[in-house]
């Protein structure tokens, strides 16, 4: 019974996160991510939209926030990100990071 108990509480704190967390979009074209900077509120958590525009399979990396997700060409992948404490952290296409690099500005 506490197994189950236990397992319900953790579905709705993790539904609830979901459910409270602010949306916001990137785009990777052939000319790189759009918009190139995403400001994101400091403090709460938030979800990221990366729609992949391009033929190619790409790679949504932050080393600084421990995060990466590949793309298929012409999909879109969701990243969750816990709140963050103020400041700007960078993300790069890993496949072409030359091209396609950006910044999460939180504020």
């Amino acid at each position: 019974m506490r197994t189950l108990l236990a397992s319900a509480l953790m579905v709705f704190a993790v539904s609830s996160y979901a459910a409270d967390a602010d949306s916001f979009t990137l785009n990777l074209t052939d000319k790189g991510f759009e918009p190139a900077s995403l400001e994101v509120p400091a403090g709460k958590p938030f979800k990221v939209m990366v729609n992949n525009q391009t033929k190619k399979t790409a790679e949504f990396e932050s080393k600084q926030l421990h995060k990466e997700k590949v793309v298929a060409a012409g999909k879109s992948v969701s990243v969750s990100f816990a709140a963050l404490k103020a400041g700007t952290y960078n993300f790069v296409d890993e496949y072409n990071e030359d091209k396609a690099k950006g910044t999460i500005v939180a504020k």
